[in-house]
């Protein structure tokens, strides 16, 4: 008797996808204003930059569910840079290979939202457009003759691809119910299920701002986020004395949060405990640096690149009797950890990339493409895409003009060939080659030094691995600071 294998999934699911926070444009529809995706954003002064972010801020009737004031006009198609919260990458790569992949370019659908406004809010929207366009794409005219052909493979069912805060949306999705039968898998890549400090930092103060804009513009705007509050983290990341707790709702407002909108932040995050994907692929950020917990000194979040390890939930302490701490990196965004969906048996896979760049790093993309043709087995795919060291690359989120950064890399394979390359792209396109040289006394780092002679945003990209690695850095002007 001749062995069954499980059918090959065929190529005629919808795929749906999800960007993360900051990764939709934004217009404020009675001024037809673009307020976030613009793609020379380093022309405009700080009272400019100021002005368009302070439009961002949710208004008490935005938070009541009248909505409308601003419209997610598209999927983000450039680089775009919040300070302090970070840069955000295009998500131009993905959308154009998924369609290539795809039945025909009209299974596959972006889904903008209005990032600002809480993951139930933007979730319920995104389970109506999933319905919407599922159903448009069953009577496709390619889907129809592909099931002339193939009438085993039954109606396509729906495929979400989603990037960071696009995850929480996906978990929506499923969790209301309604969709279930639908949605044949999940792909989340790099998704804060368990928040992200950097969320903490930004509620608190908007450190990490340049003179640019000044922190006092952004302490107006995050605090009435309620997307903001979706992504502070609730695992144990808070320093209490010599342990560390879970942040609570007065932890929230202790940073800067209004009281609220933490509960209803808090109580959503509850409710949502248990909710799991369907044929879950979880991809994960590591070997970056990464935030992973936070105290507050004075009023003032002092962010940590460790977390106090544990066994069994018992607080582990060094020989000196101190709790034993452990770097154990991220994305620069998301800790490790915290991308975990907790519950799922999914078997994370991980790729060295910085937060913003997953989504454009090529071993996710063919990941994603491959879930079109059958879900592969992990265990063909490894622990890890783009081989077997978790590849750093750092370096500051922005500069001042005149200001030479430090390039840095670490963790890549002996004998690597490393390349450097720094390219402006927010419409200046200059490029530079700086040479990344062996760091004294350190075996597998790296550092090189890099002076743009004019602002804007610039992707540093480091080749050598097995893809490249990239990271945005903001070169800002002394003149727009005023």
């Amino acid at each position: 008797m001749s062995e069954r294998h499980a059918p090959e999934r065929l190529l005629h699911d919808a795929v749906v996808i999800v960007p993360g926070i900051m990764g939709s444009t934004l217009r404020d529809v009675e001024s037809d204003t673009p307020l976030w995706g613009l793609r020379r954003v380093f022309q405009y002064s700080a009272r400019a930059h100021a002005r368009r972010l302070r439009a961002l801020t949710v208004t008490d009737a935005e938070r009541a569910g009248e909505t409308g004031r601003i419209e997610a006009t598209g999927v983000l198609n450039v680089a775009d840079w919040f300070p302090g919260l970070g840069h955000v990458q295009p998500y131009n790569e993905l959308i154009s290979k998924l369609r290539r992949a795809a039945l025909h370019k009209a299974a596959v659908l972006p889904f903008p939202y209005d990032w600002r406004l809480s993951v139930a809010h933007n979730g319920a929207l995104l389970a109506r457009e999933i319905r919407r366009h599922l159903d448009a794409w069953r009577t496709h005219d390619a889907h129809r003759r592909y099931l002339d052909d193939h009438p085993e493979a039954g109606p396509a069912k729906v495929l979400i691809i989603a990037h960071s805060m696009g995850g929480l949306l996906a978990r929506e999705v499923v969790h209301g119910g309604g969709m279930n039968g639908d949605v044949r898998a999940v792909m989340t890549v790099g998704t804060p299920f368990g928040g992200s400090v950097k969320a903490a930092v930004m509620l608190n103060s908007g450190k990490g701002a340049p003179g640019l804009l000044p922190s006092a513009v952004l302490r107006e705007i995050t605090p009435t986020m309620p997307g903001l509050y979706d992504l502070l983290p609730d695992y144990r990341c808070c320093e209490d004395g010599a342990d560390m707790r879970a942040p609570d709702i007065d932890d929230i407002v202790a940073l800067g949060g209004v009281r609220n909108i933490a509960q209803a932040s808090t109580d959503w995050r509850a409710s949502r405990n248990g909710t799991l994907l369907p044929e879950h692929v979880m991809v994960v950020g590591v070997g970056q640096r990464t935030w992973q917990s936070y105290r507050l000194d004075a009023g003032a979040v002092v962010a940590q690149r460790y977390m106090y390890r544990r066994d069994a939930g018992r607080l582990l302490l060094d020989a000196n009797g101190r709790p034993h701490a452990q770097n154990r990196k991220g994305d620069g965004t998301v800790y490790r950890f915290a991308a975990h969906l907790r519950g799922s048996d999914a078997r994370p896979v991980t790729v060295s990339q910085e937060h913003g760049a997953l989504a454009r790093s090529e071993a996710v993309i063919d990941l994603a493409c491959g879930m079109l043709t059958g879900l592969r087995h992990l265990d063909e795919l490894g622990d890890m895409l783009g081989g077997d060291h978790e590849f750093e690359l750092h370096a500051p989120e922005w500069v001042n003009l005149g200001v030479a950064f430090t390039i840095e890399v670490g963790g890549a394979p002996n004998g690597a060939h490393l390349e450097c390359v720094v390219r402006e792209v927010s419409g200046l396109d200059t490029v530079q080659y700086p040479a990344l040289k062996p760091v004294r006394g350190a075996e597998d780092r790296w550092e090189a030094t890099c002076l743009p002679d004019l602002p804007g945003l610039y992707e540093v990209q480091v080749r050598g691995g097995v893809e490249p690695i990239r990271r945005l850095v903001s070169v800002v002007a002394p003149e727009q600071h005023g």
